[in-house]
């Protein structure tokens, strides 16, 4: 499927979703030539996904951790940064420093190490992670936004998952997206988005030569409509005008 100009990718509403993908789909998506770091399934302009898996694999480094999650159909690595804690270090130290003040310097260490707490997985924990596709050595993965680990004794979660996803497959992603019929024809539809962006700027333009020919810094939209030549161009656009400027201001 041809890949769609970049300018209607806006029009699909999965762009701007996140998108509940099975990760084997994740690892076939194919990557726009337009702009690195977006993909496409089936027409869908994807950039961010929203995945759910069981956690088979952990390395930790400093700022984050890589889990890979498998969901079944797939294993894929996601990115978890760490928090970055409070440094209270050397304000706690200071003996000008109120009771309240180190109190609250307190709580906010205790909750940060809470953070890092739920931040630790271990094999076995189911995980959710939301986050933007990476291709990081040549290999694909998730660098999550949110995570956090699903708490699912009775597996609710897990199962209502399985039957929310067939459902999206079945009504959004396996539905190629269509442009709408106003734009469909490029010499109507795509052709007038484009010359309704270059009249407006060509507007914005004429009004800064304007302003900068009167010296004027201070203005009411009202007392732009009054200028003849300004009002010509943005109600005939096409035509030239070869008079001077009129000001009322």
């Amino acid at each position: 499927m041809e890949e769609l100009p970049s300018l209607l990718w806006g029009l699909d509403p999965v762009f701007l979703a996140f998108a509940k993908l099975y990760i084997k789909d994740i690892l076939e998506l194919k990557e726009s030539h337009q702009v690195p770091g977006i993909f496409f399934y089936n027409g869908h302009p994807i950039r961010q996904v929203d995945i759910l898996g069981i956690v088979v694999s952990i390395r930790e480094k400093d700022a984050f951790y890589s889990y890979g999650v498998d969901d079944s159909t797939g294993v894929i690595n996601c990115t978890c940064w760490k928090s970055s804690g409070p440094n209270c270090a050397s304000s706690s130290e200071d003996p000008k420093r109120t009771s309240d003040a180190k109190d609250l310097d307190g709580l906010m260490q205790e909750l940060y190490k809470q953070e890092s707490r739920k931040a630790k997985m271990e094999i076995g924990d189911v995980i959710r992670v939301r986050g933007y596709i990476k291709v990081f050595r040549n290999q694909r993965e998730v660098v999550a936004s949110t995570f956090y680990r699903v708490d699912d004794p009775t597996l609710d979660v897990q199962i209502s998952r399985m039957l929310d996803v067939p459902h999206l497959y079945r009504n959004v992603y396996d539905t190629p997206f269509t442009i709408p019929n106003h734009l469909a024809d490029p010499s109507h539809g795509l052709s007038d988005v484009l010359s309704r962006s270059g009249l407006i700027s060509q507007l914005s333009q004429k009004i800064l030569e304007f302003l900068e020919e009167k010296q004027i810094c201070d203005f009411d939209q009202r007392e732009l409509e009054s200028v003849s030549s300004l009002l010509s161009s943005a109600t005939n656009p096409n035509h030239k005008e070869e008079a001077g400027v009129c000001s009322v201001l």
